[in-house]
């Protein structure tokens, strides 16, 4: 096995400079699959099906809504508080049984 050397020499590499500048290539099923979508689905198919969901969303339809939502603002992201509200750590005790 051959030894690449790093960019830096450091064990890291440079700042600012991508690893994989072209990024993983398109598999062909991909490629194949966006095909078939575009020549399928029109603008103004995607444009009836954006409508619908907004109807059922108004609705109340919450699969409507959470599906909207994903395009609209992108899913949801949970965020966990490791800390207490005056950022000192939680002290949990578990007790098992009569222990």
């Amino acid at each position: 096995m051959s030894h690449i050397p790093n960019p830096t020499g450091k064990g890291g590499f440079v700042k600012g400079k991508s690893g994989n500048p072209n990024g993983r290539p398109k598999k062909a099923r991909e490629e194949r699959y966006y095909e078939i979508l575009h020549t399928t689905v029109s603008f103004e198919d995607w444009q009836e099906i954006i409508l619908k969901a907004v109807q059922q969303a108004k609705r109340g339809d919450q699969a409507a809504r959470t599906w909207l939502a994903g395009y609209l603002v992108g899913p949801h992201i949970q965020k966990f508080e490791h800390g207490g509200d005056d950022g000192k750590p939680i002290i949990l005790k578990v007790i098992y049984g009569d222990k």
